[in-house]
């Protein structure tokens, strides 16, 4: 029997793995010695290309000479530099000439450089800010004389100044006295003289001071919505300004002032170590604000009132209130009780007065508020000094009785009423101390304090005396005098 032959099964060979295999069988399976080779040296030179550009990036100095000059045989430079920070190049100014020159530097904010005060601090901040971006080699080499010599370098500052022309020397120093009159530190005052009410006007100041003395700036003003004001102000050369301003709506209101481009009183400063120089550069400008803020006072209301013995309680009062200068109408209303009224002023240049007379009760609290008419309408009410409360208890009744016959007699007197021929004492309900006078033939004075039930009081009379005894009643009001009834006179028999 022939032997059976296995049938050959098929392979699915990816088109990748058969260029390669057609690769392998063009070269003899292996790779040519000349293609690895050259795959060698590119790859070698494509190392050596990343090694020397990491080693370029690290060697490029990242601290180099700017706008100057090199002088005493090219041994100091008088100029800036230019300092790579943070992926830019940033002016820098050594003050510390006679030390090595670092390869790179970082720059700290701060308002007081070591060993030196704040005075001499806040002067090199002022010379950077002002001058430190110097356009040209002159400029530039006269920021670092200003800056040595303000940092007490006179020695080199001398020394270089040799090198250099008179005129750099000579702007240098003007640079010095500048920053010893305009160094920062500005202080801004805003002093409001008044506060007007809606359609009055007052006047402002403001005044800006450093410690060289004043100084010329613009000052921008802010202001809430119910008040008129001009946008900004520009002092004179001793850092003074004033301006009206008009409130045109009731409420606070508040008013800003602000100076910006003032001289910074920090610089940005390298961290040297023992033996390398010390960098500088300048901060952003500063700016100074003031605020204030007022309430329109209004004029109070005065009262008159008289508590007598008539009134029961019910005083006739007058209420007197008076406009001041003002440009807009306004109106005063007093209320008391259930009770408002409105008085209304017209606009005018000068004082006004209004009185109103009406009837009052003890007790009630009397107010009133303030309105002004502006052109966006009526004010909210601001209310008016002068307040009170009524204080005009009515005296309490007396009543009398007199029994006799024709030898003697008796006299009953009480704070109370008579009912079925008795005498009723009053139970005293309210706050107010009570009181009972007599005078004449009995004389004296008997009190009823508050929540207390009045006595009654029994006197013997001889018939025939013809005597009169005067009663009254009182009442304590809360300022402490009393409010009397009026008098009852009793003729004994």
């Amino acid at each position: 029997m022939a032997a059976q032959t296995r049938p050959r099964r098929l392979r699915h060979t990816p088109r990748h793995a058969r260029r390669r295999n057609h690769r392998a069988r063009r070269f003899g399976g292996r790779w040519p010695v000349a293609i690895l080779a050259v795959l060698a040296v590119v790859g070698a030179l494509i190392s050596a290309q990343v090694r020397a550009s990491v080693a370029t990036a690290a060697a490029q100095p990242q601290l180099k000479t700017g706008a100057g000059k090199w002088v005493a045989g090219h041994t100091a430079f008088v100029g800036y530099y230019r300092a790579l920070i943070g992926g830019k190049w940033v002016k820098v100014y050594c003050v510390s000439p006679d030390k090595r020159t670092p390869s790179r530097i970082s720059l700290a904010t701060v308002s007081r450089l070591h060993s030196v005060s704040a005075t001499v601090t806040r002067e090199l901040a002022q010379t950077l800010s002002a001058h430190g971006n110097a356009k040209t080699a002159g400029q530039a080499e006269a920021v670092s004389q200003a800056l040595n010599y303000e940092i007490g370098n006179r020695a080199a500052v001398a020394h270089r100044a040799r090198y250099l022309s008179p005129s750099v020397q000579s702007l240098a120093m003007r640079y010095v006295t500048e920053a010893r009159r305009s160094r920062g530190g500005y202080r801004l005052g805003l002093h409001l003289a008044s506060s007007p009410l809606p359609g009055q006007t007052g006047r402002a100041s403001v005044s800006l001071r450093g410690a060289g003395g004043g100084r010329a700036a613009t000052v921008r003003l802010s202001h809430s919505g119910n008040v008129s004001l001009p946008r900004a102000v520009r002092t004179d050369a001793a850092g003074r300004a004033s301006f009206s301003y008009r409130t045109t709506a009731g409420g606070a209101v508040h008013v800003g002032a602000t100076v910006q481009g003032l001289p910074p009183i920090t610089v940005r400063t390298s961290r040297p170590s023992a033996s390398t120089q010390r960098m500088l550069s300048w901060s952003p400008t500063a700016s100074v604000r003031a605020s204030a803020t007022y309430r329109g006072r209004v004029a109070g209301f005065s009262e008159r009132y008289e508590c007598t013995s008539t009134c029961d309680g019910n005083p006739l009062a007058t209420l007197t209130a008076c406009a001041p200068a003002n440009g807009y109408p306004s109106s005063i209303t007093y209320r008391h009780g259930a009770t408002a009224h409105r008085v209304d002023f017209a606009a005018a240049r000068s004082r006004t007065c209004h009185t109103w007379r009406t009837t009052l009760h003890d007790g009630e609290v009397v107010t009133a508020s303030w309105r002004f008419r502006t052109p966006h309408g009526w004010t909210a009410p601001i209310p008016a000094g002068g307040s009170f409360r009524v204080d005009c208890p009515p005296a309490p009744p007396v009543a009398v009785a007199i029994g006799y016959d024709c030898r003697s007699a008796t006299l009953t007197i009480a704070l109370g009423r008579q009912s079925g021929g008795r005498l009723l004492g009053l139970h005293n309900a309210t706050a107010h101390r009570m009181v009972l006078v007599l005078e004449g033939a009995r004389v004296g004075r008997f009190t009823v304090a508050p929540g207390a039930t009045a006595t009654t009081h029994s006197f013997p009379i001889v018939c025939g005396e013809g005597a009169t005894v005067a009663v009254r009643a009182g009442v304590q009001r809360t300022n402490g005098t009393y409010n009397y009834g009026g008098t009852t006179r009793v003729t004994l028999p």
